[in-house]
Parts: C-alpha cells; sequence; structure tokens
C-alpha cells in the first residue's frame, strides 16, 4: 500500500521539475552576474557570461531532474511489480478509512487514476461490503469529481 501511495503522491513530475529549475536558475543568474560584476566590473561582461553560463546549467539542471524522476519511478514500479501477491485482512473501519484516502488522492497519472478507481469498484462488487458500500460510493463519487476534467499525463 505504501508503495502505491508514493506512486500516486509522486512529489516531482516534469511540471514541478521544470518549475523548480527556472526559480533556481533566477537566483543563480542574479548572484553569478553580481560574482562577475565584483570581479571584472564591467557590467556587459557579468551579463553575457552570466546568462550564457546560468542558460547551460538551466538545461543541465532540467534534464537532470527529469532523469532521475524517471529512474524513480522505474525503481518503485519494479517493486511494486514484486510484491503483487499479498495476503491482508482488514476490517470495515480500516477499508472505509483507505477508501477516504483515496478519494482524497490528487494524480495526473492515468495509471494511478485507474487503479484507485479499480479499488473502489471492487470494493463496491464484494457482497461482503453491503455494510460499508454507501460510504464507498460517495468516496469513489468524490474522487472522480475531483478528477472530473484532468488532463492524464503517461
Amino acid at each position: 500500500m505504501k508503495l502505491i501511495q508514493q506512486l500516486i503522491k509522486k512529489k516531482d513530475t516534469l511540471k514541478e521539475s521544470f518549475f523548480k529549475s527556472v526559480i533556481y536558475r533566477i537566483i543563480t543568474i542574479f548572484l553569478g552576474m553580481l560574482v562577475i560584476l565584483i570581479v571584472t566590473g564591467d557590467v556587459i561582461a557579468a551579463f553575457s557570461i552570466g546568462f550564457a553560463t546560468e542558460t547551460v546549467q538551466f538545461i543541465n539542471y532540467f534534464f537532470y531532474e527529469a532523469l532521475w524522476t524517471n529512474y524513480h519511478d522505474k525503481r518503485l514500479r519494479i517493486k511494486i511489480e514484486r510484491t503483487r501477491i499479498v495476503d491482508v485482512k482488514l476490517d470495515f473501519d480500516q477499508l472505509k478509512e483507505i477508501s477516504f484516502e483515496f478519494s482524497q488522492t490528487d494524480t495526473y497519472d492515468k495509471e494511478a487514476y485507474e487503479s484507485v478507481l479499480s479499488f473502489f469498484e471492487k470494493l463496491l462488487q464484494n457482497k461482503n461490503l453491503v455494510e460499508i458500500q454507501e460510504e464507498v460510493q460517495r468516496d469513489k463519487n468524490y474522487f472522480e469529481l475531483r478528477h472530473k476534467d484532468r488532463s492524464f499525463r503517461r
């Protein structure tokens, strides 16, 4: 369960990495230019060298983040595939809690979205869980509403 939650709540998306890169590089551009200006006393040299250097470093950082995120996701998927078969005993309260937590999940990953929906469907189809189906249906509806007009990435 923890591995699935890590996949669903993945911190570093390409979009997030891009914005982190931009903000970090803006700060370092000004610091680099300031150092070059202090050393050379030349505003044009400070701007030219500082901007060129930071542009190259920005591109490097963005691709580094993207590659690292991809590597992390592959390792996580391998761990999940290795732990597919699990014998778990849960009571109704635990299932309701899991259902609620999944309803709060916010994802842009289509595979994660479909996995959560599949979880809800399996709970709703289980005849032994009639007592909690109303709450599970509520959580499923909330989850679907939260993702209604979402465009998923692959």
